[in-house]
């Protein structure tokens, strides 16, 4: 490889270091460089559910989520090559129940607000849930938040179809280059060092995920980044269940979960148990033996069915949990150094809408569809910060811990 100087480097192959190399290429911007240690996509993207979910208590993070929505269901004519998206209803539970009262008034409120956004959700009753999924049970759920359009989507065939994208706009995506630091002259950043050199970089720009301190070596900058181990499992349905479910963010119930080609289900189980801090490079990939039946007794709880469904496959994968669950986006530390990391395991469905705003803030100042203030990094270094502080009047009191809120 040589070490011609670029313009912009970014430090990661995932959905977010992709969409932001096709965004900045597809608008010019000089030599745009991606350094990917491993493949493209073989990271958390690589293993990431990919459900589509924009039920959020914070608008910001609903804006990303229906910005992201909006690409992936028009993946075709707006990135280019095979659609990437799967519609399908969305269900998003949350506990109404004795102590938590209060969340009823705020998913209304919450519902309404996303409406505000362009997010075509509504609050359905018991009565309603049991119309639209009717072979599953639902006595413990008062209130739901329906996404008729949300769905999923294949999030290997997406981030490869957005980083080819990025190259036939004339970025470079360079694979096998693990970027092992930064470089810094005076006050600002000068390269990244990778195990053929350092390449000079106007701008650096990390979106590495779990290995986002990594990349940051030498520069001054150490975020406070967790990475936890999260298992998912893939069951075959019994037959009765030859209809795809909605997918579904059940915190009542405690799972995830969402078709997963004919006859298939993809699910996770909340809880902290199930979320082990760990070493990016050093984790146990496959599930955990017993896993499988922890899976199919908890979605059965909800589709009573599944005590027939058998485990076919399953990994683990990696969040990147940042103190209060929310994602650190912008700049930090030296003159050109920006961050897109800590998206606390809800990061996909965000990714092509957090690619464009990093775009808009390097080219223009500030992203035109979104404030990205409540993301900035440094709050998690402020005198006064407090993690459990919520992002929103509406924010819910949660019985369940998927590592993340809503």
């Amino acid at each position: 490889m040589t070490q011609t100087p670029i313009d912009v480097a970014i430090v990661g192959g995932g959905i977010m270091g992709a969409s932001l190399a096709w965004e900045l290429a597809r608008r010019g911007t000089g030599r745009v460089a991606l350094f990917e240690r491993g493949a493209i996509a073989s990271g958390s993207s690589g293993r990431t559910g990919a459900l589509l979910r924009r039920h959020y208590s914070n608008e910001s993070e609903a804006m990303l989520a229906q910005t992201g929505w909006e690409t992936y269901a028009h993946w075709p004519e707006i990135v280019g090559g095979d659609p990437v998206h799967t519609p399908s209803g969305l269900i998003a539970t949350v506990d109404t129940g004795p102590g938590r009262e209060a969340n009823a008034e705020k998913l209304r409120a919450n519902v309404a607000m996303q409406n505000r956004v362009g997010i075509p959700s509504r609050v359905v009753d018991r009565d309603e849930l049991r119309k639209l999924q009717p072979f599953a049970q639902w006595d413990d759920v008062a209130l739901a938040a329906y996404e008729p359009d949300s769905g999923y989507v294949d999030a290997v065939a997406a981030t490869r179809s957005m980083a080819q994208a990025a190259r036939r706009a004339g970025a470079a995506i360079q694979e096998g280059m693990p970027v092992l630091g930064v470089t810094v002259e005076g006050d600002r950043v000068s390269g990244v060092r990778t195990a053929e050199g350092v390449v000079p970089a106007a701008t650096i720009v990390v979106a590495a995920g779990p290995w986002a301190n990594r990349a940051l070596a030498g520069s001054g900058v150490t975020l406070p980044i967790e990475t936890l181990r999260v298992q998912i499992a893939i069951l075959h349905r019994p037959l009765e269940l030859e209809e795809p479910h909605f997918v579904y963010l059940d915190t009542v119930a405690g799972i995830f979960c969402r078709p997963y080609g004919p006859g298939r289900t993809l699910i996770g189980v909340s809880g902290g148990d199930q979320h082990d801090p760990v070493d990016p490079d050093v984790y146990l990939e496959q599930n955990d033996p017993g896993y499988g039946a922890l899976a199919i007794a908890a979605i059965a709880r909800r589709i009573p069915a599944m005590r027939g469904a058998v485990q076919i496959g399953g990994h683990a994968g990696l969040y990147d949990m940042s103190p209060d669950a929310h994602p650190l986006i912008g700049s930090m530390g030296p003159e050109g150094l920006f961050v897109m990391t800590g998206f606390s395991g809800a990061g996909f469905k965000k990714g092509p809408a957090v690619g464009r705003a990093m775009a808009e803030l390097l080219l223009d100042g500030a992203p035109s569809f979104v404030d990205l203030a409540p993301f900035r990094p440094d709050r998690v270094f402020a005198p006064d910060y407090d993690p459990r502080t919520p992002w929103s009047a509406t924010e819910y009191d949660l019985g369940s811990d998927f590592g993340h809120g809503l």
